[in-house]
């Protein structure tokens, strides 16, 4: 028989000769090893990369949530800038500031600026020689328009609004209302409620020192503290829980106007028991929190100043300082 020599050989078989002789049954073995399906995740495997999975999302979610809010504060401000376009057009036209609200028709600046604001055709649809509580006006004023709602206050339907009726002796009544999260600012008021007050029991001494006047126009000149050194109008939010909410203000057919009467800081939130609750609101803490500036972003709220600008002031802003940038006649040098 003929031999090979061991050099001719494959080194596996030089090396490992019993190869050879087991050659069919290791390769049956391989064969079998390799035909068998690869193993599953076991409970402890699965569990660790769930926990993974959790932890990445734990981390992204602030990040993702401060992007979001990033993006509604843009558009805040932007919906406070055109405001400010607008207002700035319907000085240009009649030389006045729009009023805060006109006591005898109840119409407020939101419904005066439509046309400056690509809302002339909802405009039309208002009869300026009926009041706002009557046909058809009372209907388009439930008309939702998204340049006065702050994004980050998720409100958009229409709401029950209190108002003074002047037909029935002033009497308080209840109009379903689509609101507005802007309101006009009325004063520099930083007195405590219920201080200085005139023989009427309600009207503030030394009032109305804002932009946006109760029943009153001024124009541009009247701000002496400079166009640029104060605040005209601001962000007004509702943080009221109570089913079904009544809101003593906040519309923009009617204005919105505030910081009228109390020291209340930027995002000021009750803390009295009467709070978002059916009982009325007699103390301080309630009446402070009706006119003030309030927001839904986390560390303060927007303002727009007479010039046009928009800034945003933070909670921990001095109330005196805030004051001073409402007060047309005064500016922060009056302090």
């Amino acid at each position: 028989m003929f031999c090979r020599k061991s050099e001719d050989l494959p080194i596996a078989v030089r090396v490992f000769p019993q190869a050879m002789d087991k050659g069919n049954a290791n390769h049956r073995k391989f064969s079998l090893l390799m035909s068998r399906k690869p193993y599953a995740f076991t409970l402890v495997e699965l569990l660790v990369v769930i926990a993974v999975i959790g932890m990445l999302i734990a981390l992204l979610l602030p990040a993702i949530q401060a992007a979001r809010e990033a993006a509604r504060r843009m558009s805040c401000s932007n919906n406070l800038r055109q405001i400010g376009i607008a207002v700035h057009n319907y000085h240009d036209v009649y030389q006045q500031i729009p009023p805060g609200r006109e006591n005898q028709t109840m119409f407020g600046w939101g419904a005066l600026i439509l046309p400056y604001v690509e809302q002339g055709n909802l405009q039309s649809l208002i009869n300026f020689n009926e009041k706002m509580y009557n046909e058809p006006n009372r209907t388009t004023g439930q008309t939702l328009i998204p340049l006065f709602l702050c994004p980050s206050n998720q409100e958009r339907t229409v709401r029950d609004t209190e108002f003074y009726n002047p037909d029935r002796g002033w009497a308080m009544e209840i109009l379903p209302l689509a609101p507005s999260h802007y309101g006009g600012i009325l004063s520099e008021r930083i007195t405590p409620f219920g201080a200085a007050l005139e023989a009427d029991g309600w009207t503030l001494k030394n009032d109305e020192l804002g932009c946006i006047l109760m029943n009153r126009r001024i124009g541009f000149a009247a701000i002496t503290s400079g166009l640029s050194n104060t605040a005209m109008i601001a962000e007004a939010s509702s943080y009221e829980t109570i089913d079904p909410p009544v809101y003593a203000n906040g519309s923009w057919i009617s204005g919105t106007n505030i910081f009228r009467k109390t020291t209340a800081p930027i995002n000021y939130r009750p803390r009295c028991e009467h709070f978002n609750t059916s009982e009325p609101w007699h103390c301080s803490e309630c009446s402070a929190y009706q006119y003030e500036v309030r927001s839904f972003h986390p560390s303060g709220a927007f303002f727009l100043y007479a010039d046009g600008s928009v800034h945003f002031l933070a909670t921990a802003t001095a109330i005196e300082v805030l004051g001073a940038l409402c007060n047309r006649m005064g500016g922060l040098d009056s302090w």
